[in-house]
């Protein structure tokens, strides 16, 4: 057993090969679109694992885990990881030309990076050029690029140097603004990549059945030119050579448009797989996900137990969820009868874990937050909020055991640990939530900052409410925004994209209550809720509130004093009024 803390969640980009072989669980569900010809846009805001799936699908991961097992890597699909977020995409210094040098610019830039990362990921394969005619494939490269390429050099290499110099003289150049006819010597991907991928398919023996799949990640930092040129790429129907798969976060999906001015489609030139996973239940995928990633980490570490043995239940609290559970079936064979099983079922399912949290004395501490299970709803779906508070229960841990063994490590966290570190999360998140916000989010003004928190620290209210009242939907930890057609959608809809890229709030889509039909919901980040006494466990019960009540509460810090819909058990009860939106 090591002492290596299991839950580090490092930017993936920082992990060796050998941890991203290790730790990168697959679904079996996104993994076989992305070792696929189509061109695929990986969805999710930061940490939901989108750049852990473009690694792992990297030619040279997949290497690393064949020779693990003896075997000898196949090269159909071979993945060329090439990261945006890097001083070779986005110049700041472009916005200083005019439209079409920076335009054409931005692409060049763009271009010269994809085959950098197409030439250094291939030079890394052993004998590849085995059988191939060298000094032809170097004379046809050098027609490519329009000059002759070093003889003295190996042949990916050579062309390495060349990009690298090409990168540098054209940073230079757009720094001195001394551009002259400099445009006309720039590439293009037609006049680059694709030539370059045509010409390893014929002139190298083992790549000739090869499939490129171009892995662009961090796609949202790329500027406007480059987005639409990367959509014309798209938006060539040839797949047989290359792909795009292309990672970017929701609250910053770039656009759809061409170079052109036409506009790329889903479902006809791409597929949209969106990684931030809706978590209702231990049913939903994103729990099964969960429970694999926490099982795999333990095992790497030596630690046998499984997750729910490792991040145990409060003794206590399962004993009164329990005695929750008994009086509410109670009720519910009263209200349903006994043999309309479902329907006591349900009503047990909805109501068990509010019984529980109203039953508690109003002077009693804040429950005790523990289990495997509340780690995973407390993660809202996204697998860093998942890691974060294990990685601080491990390392309390391992502090509390005052060992100077360095290769001990815990045996399981205890429910105590679990409640202290959950809360201390919680707590710095209101913080962060409070004060931060200016000063972490591009075009985030102080003013927003403030109606951002009131409004979360509104609906945190109302939610609570909601919990320790007797209407409808006491589950209820997500919204829906109804009433758009009203003037406050406009004031509110910027300060629900400042707390969607705070990572504050989540969007999600589900069925809306007119058959057929779906709508964006709002899930704020179930970390939150531990600090307030609400139930971050269970079903996602959506919350129906106007544009108009939600824009107040931005601005006053308190969801106005709803109207009762009459004729309906949900409205005024114990003092609790409850807030009702028209449909």
């Amino acid at each position: 057993m090591t002492g290596r803390n299991p839950f580090a969640y490092e930017t993936a980009n920082n992990l060796s090969d050998e941890m991203v072989a290790d730790y990168f669980i697959d679904d079996y569900n996104y993994s076989r679109f992305l070792a696929s010809r189509r061109n695929i846009f990986l969805v999710g805001e930061r940490g939901s694992g989108k750049t852990m799936a473009l690694l792992y699908n990297r030619h040279r991961i997949q290497r690393l885990i064949a020779t693990r097992e003896n075997e000898t890597a196949s090269l159909e699909f071979i993945g060329i990881y090439v990261p945006c977020n890097t001083h070779l995409t986005y110049k700041p210094e472009f916005d200083l030309l005019n439209g079409f040098l920076s335009s054409v610019l931005s692409e060049h830039l763009f271009v010269l990076s994809i085959a950098h990362s197409i030439v250094t990921d291939l030079s890394d394969l052993p004998d590849l050029l085995e059988g191939a005619d060298e000094n032809r494939l170097r004379a046809e490269a050098s027609a490519v690029v329009a000059v002759d390429l070093p003889a003295d050099f190996p042949f990916f290499d050579s062309i390495r140097v060349f990009l690298e110099t090409q990168i540098r003289d054209t940073q230079r150049t757009a720094l001195s603004r001394e551009l002259d006819a400099f445009h006309e010597d720039t590439f293009s991907f037609a006049s680059l990549v694709m030539p370059l991928l045509s010409l390893l398919k014929r002139g190298i023996p083992a790549l000739r059945d090869s499939h490129y799949n171009l892995l662009i990640d961090d796609a949202q930092a790329l500027n406007d030119a480059q987005h639409r040129a990367l959509n014309s790429w798209i938006a060539f129907r040839d797949h047989s050579l290359f792909s795009f798969k292309i990672a970017t976060t929701k609250v910053a999906l770039g656009t759809r448009k061409t170079a052109s001015g036409s506009s790329i489609l889903e479902g006809h030139d791409y597929t949209t797989i969106d990684l931030e996973k809706p978590l209702h239940n231990r049913r939903t995928g994103f729990y099964h996900l969960a429970k694999e990633i926490i099982k795999k980490r333990l095992t790497e570490v030596g630690i046998d137990a499984s997750p729910d043995q490792f991040f145990p239940v409060n003794e206590q609290m399962q004993k009164d969820l329990e005695d929750a559970k008994f009086a509410v079936r109670k009720i519910a064979i009263e209200k349903f009868g006994g043999k309309n099983k479902k329907a006591v079922a349900d009503y047990v399912y909805k109501n068990a874990r509010a019984h529980y949290f109203r039953s508690r004395s109003p002077k009693a501490n804040l429950p005790p937050y523990s289990g495997f299970d509340t780690l995973v709803y407390i993660s809202t779906g996204v697998v860093r909020n998942l890691l974060e508070p294990c990685y601080w229960m491990f390392d309390r841990a391992v502090s509390d055991m005052h060992s100077d063994d360095g290769d001990t490590a815990p045996f399981a966290i205890s429910p105590s640990i679990q409640t202290e570190v959950i809360l201390e999360r919680s707590a710095l998140t209101w913080e962060r939530l409070r004060n931060r916000l200016p000063n972490d989010i591009e075009d985030c003004s102080i003013k927003q900052g403030k109606q951002a928190f009131q409004l979360v620290d509104a609906l945190a209210t109302h939610f609570r409410q909601r919990l320790l009242g007797t209407g409808a939907e006491r589950g209820g930890i997500s919204f829906t925004v109804s009433r758009q057609k009203s003037s406050a959608v406009e004031d509110l809809m910027p300060l629900l994209r400042i707390l969607q890229s705070a990572q504050m709030l989540y969007v999600r889509s589900g069925p809306a209550k007119d058959r057929g039909r779906r709508e964006p919901y709002y899930v704020p980040n179930r970390i939150l809720w531990p600090d307030r006494g609400l139930d971050p466990n269970g079903q996602y019960a959506r919350v129906s509130l106007t544009s108009d009540a939600l824009w107040e509460a931005a601005q006053t810090g308190r969801l106005p004093n709803p109207r009762t819909r009459k004729g309906d058990s949900g409205g005024m009860t114990n003092g609790q009024p409850e807030l009702w939106a028209d449909d």
